[in-house]
């Protein structure tokens, strides 16, 4: 039975965390083990942690002497597991349901990739739904998603609460801390596309719940807007990963790196097809304007 090591944070949580860690020791045909990192929560989250921890031995956690934010949150907890050898490494958000088979689907699809020299890292699809976990439906346009090393310098598909990956990708990704970074899972996904292996999902596998209180949803504002956030990404993995990055796919990231200062290289993007998923007006708008940061 393959082994996983699910890697939640948490921050103020304590509305819907137990339905959460419930839905994860749940998961079936695989074994699974919980390590927490608390951003310094002060409702009744470090309640609910302590009584996980006396009840399961598979289920650990630890609490941030400041708060990190999200971001590095994640990224500090998956480097405090590298040395760690389980088969798989799954991401959590505390707020969210994951259905039995999530865990499972994940590693069958990243086993069918074969032996990959710096391994794997697997995301999917959502399930939409609202407070009380009524399903509100499929985030329709990822069923439709072009993915590829053009637009990955552009666009993220990788919600971070659906991200596994195996234990070769843990050694890949912790290689160097990057640092001054907004999104953990887009850092994880251009380090899959770009240095080892990526597959997607285009099924869903977990109710994510949508309340309101979400520092990151479906439909916030900042989410929507995501480019906001996405180079100092692009800069990162050229400082950091460049010389194991392909030529032609470094001049994508380069250009899209540079696009905002150099206006042959906004004339490139736009006038190409290869750069944009959907929308590809917007998107021509967006760089043509200078609206990634």
């Amino acid at each position: 039975m393959k082994k996983f090591l699910v890697l939640l944070c948490a921050y103020n949580g304590e509305k819907f965390l137990r339905e959460q860690l419930d839905s994860i020791l749940s998961q079936e045909g695989v074994e699974v083990a919980i390590k927490v990192a608390d951003d310094c929560s002060t409702d009744g989250t470090l309640e609910i942690l302590r009584e996980y921890a006396e009840k399961y031995d598979c289920f650990t956690y630890a609490v941030n002497e400041k708060n990190k934010f999200f971001c590095y949150n994640f990224l500090d907890l998956i480097f405090s597991v590298k040395d760690t050898d389980y088969d798989y490494y799954a991401l959590s958000d505390q707020d969210d349901v994951w259905l039995p088979q999530k865990l499972a689907r994940a590693a069958e699809l990243i086993e069918a990739q074969g032996d990959t020299p710096k391994g794997t890292m697997y995301c999917s699809n959502l399930i939409v739904a609202d407070g009380e976990l009524n399903r509100l439906g499929m985030m329709e346009e990822r069923k439709k998603l072009k993915i590829d090393r053009y637009t990955a310098a552009f666009h993220n598909v990788a919600t971070g609460c659906t991200i596994v990956f195996d234990r070769k990708f843990l050694a890949q990704c912790t290689k160097h801390y990057p640092t001054g970074l907004a999104l953990h899972d887009y850092w994880l996904y251009l380090l899959a596309m770009y240095t080892a292996n990526f597959v997607y999902d285009r099924e869903g596998y977990i109710l994510y719940r949508q309340h309101g209180a979400n520092l990151i949803g479906s439909k916030k504002a900042g989410h929507k807007k995501g480019v906001y956030a996405l180079l100092p990404c692009v800069r990162e993995i050229i400082s950091l990963y460049g010389s194991e990055i392909g030529k032609e796919d470094l001049k994508t990231l380069i250009l899209a790196r540079d696009a905002k200062k150099k206006f042959s290289y906004k004339l490139k993007i736009i006038f190409s097809t290869k750069y944009y998923r959907s929308n590809g007006l917007r998107f021509r708008v967006g760089v043509l304007l200078g609206r990634r940061k």
